[in-house]
């Protein structure tokens, strides 16, 4: 069923959309695992607009903080930071932190499949106008990563496909950004050459509105680069370890 739903929203996305974009997302995330059931990760992030004359550009870092309490569950918190050149004459710099859940519907098989809710408070600075605005956002996500070539995602070689669907929702007010996110689906492919290095080719279809300018929808083509660097791998257990515990 949630396939068939995230089908028929590209269906509703073509159809709602009055112009097109293209853009480029550039990542490189740094994640350290500890004590087995922790994940430290910061993620730096470049996004532009590649087809209009006045260029957006927005540049990130997010750090993320998640706690596996169960085995099915993830407790998630990030504070992502962001500078956005929104126009050739205006600028803004929001924090947006966030707390969420990560709920896995399978996971250690070849395919795994998890849904995620974030609640997040935007923060955003308008610089010409030296003013804050603040808004609430809720976040709800589907995805699907299916191992190509082993038996789940913790092999070394190892390609994945990967299949996500998001949508967001405003719970207040919005804030004036060029870009306004309503709706993103996501298809790409993922490699892991080994547990420190992963890469990432990801194509996102995602519908969003023009805050400054009016109430205009537009669907935006995204192309996305991503980098892995994994530090802290796990050590096996030794017969010392064992008779310690």
């Amino acid at each position: 069923m949630r396939m068939i739903y995230a089908a028929s929203t590209l269906c509703l996305l073509t159809r709602e959309g009055i112009a097109q974009g293209q853009q480029v997302w550039l990542d490189y995330q740094l994640d350290y695992p500890f004590a087995n059931v922790y994940l430290f990760e910061v993620t730096g992030s470049y996004q532009t607009n590649i087809t209009s004359k006045d260029h957006w550009r927005n540049y990130s870092i997010t750090p993320n903080f998640e706690w596996q309490s169960f085995e099915f569950l993830d407790f998630l918190a990030s504070v992502p930071v962001a500078y956005t050149n929104q126009t050739s004459d205006y600028n803004s710099f929001e924090l947006d932190p966030s707390i969420g859940v990560r709920y896995h519907v399978t996971q250690n098989k070849r395919i795994t499949s998890r849904i995620i809710f974030k609640i997040e408070e935007r923060m955003f600075r308008n610089y010409e106008e030296d003013k804050w605005e603040f808004s609430n956002r809720a976040r709800l996500k589907g995805e699907i990563l299916v191992s190509i070539n082993g038996p789940n995602l913790f092999q070394d070689n190892l390609w994945w496909t990967i299949l996500d669907y998001e949508e967001f929702f405003v719970t207040d007010q919005q804030v004036d950004e060029r870009f306004a996110n309503r709706r993103r689906a996501r298809v790409g492919l993922g490699y892991r050459l080994n547990y420190k290095n992963r890469f990432e080719l990801i194509y996102t279809l995602q519908s969003s509105r023009n805050e400054i300018d009016g109430d205009f929808s537009r669907l935006d083509n995204v192309l996305q680069l991503r980098y892995k660097m994994f530090l802290n791998p796990a050590k096996p257990k030794t017969a010392s370890d064992d008779a310690s515990n």
